[in-house]
């Protein structure tokens, strides 16, 4: 698998060019359907002493479940998002996000994510309920480049 182009999505959060708060790098397995990301949380995005703040793994989860929900042809928008926080997660340690498509009803779609370390640890685990709108509705919000529609 190979990253994707970072010219295919627009500055976020969490995929700016401020490696001391967010290093990350997005996937797509096409196979799978599912999104991937390696993340390491920089000092500019601590919370408790020497660990990542629980908002930033939220945006993290957010942006991976918004991701592969786009990724899959769903145009959609976070209508609810829980997060479940198992372990504070260390700075500086590579992680690994993966989020995917649980379920599809009408414009409802249910997602899933969880972010875990090398070794397997879980520290966080995500659902949320995405709602599909047309790409004129996000046309509508402000100038968004060509290119961000074509995400593959």
């Amino acid at each position: 698998m190979s990253p994707l182009p970072k010219t295919n999505y627009l500055s976020s959060f969490v995929s700016d060019a401020e490696v001391d708060r967010i290093k990350i790098k997005y996937y797509f397995d096409k196979g799978s359907h599912r999104f991937y990301a390696r993340v390491v949380f920089g000092r500019k995005a601590q919370g408790p002493p020497g660990h990542a703040h629980g908002g930033a793994v939220a945006a993290v989860l957010d942006e991976a479940m918004g991701g592969v929900s786009w990724l899959n042809g769903y145009t959609a928008m976070t209508a609810k998002l829980e997060i479940d926080y198992h372990n504070a997660l260390p700075l500086e340690s590579e992680n690994y996000v993966e989020a995917w498509v649980e379920n599809v009803l009408k414009n409802k779609i249910q997602i899933y994510g969880k972010i875990v370390s090398k070794e397997g640890t879980v520290f966080a685990e995500s659902k949320g309920l995405f709602i599909e709108k047309s790409i004129a509705h996000f046309k509508s919000m402000g100038k968004i480049p060509e290119t961000f529609f074509n995400l593959t």
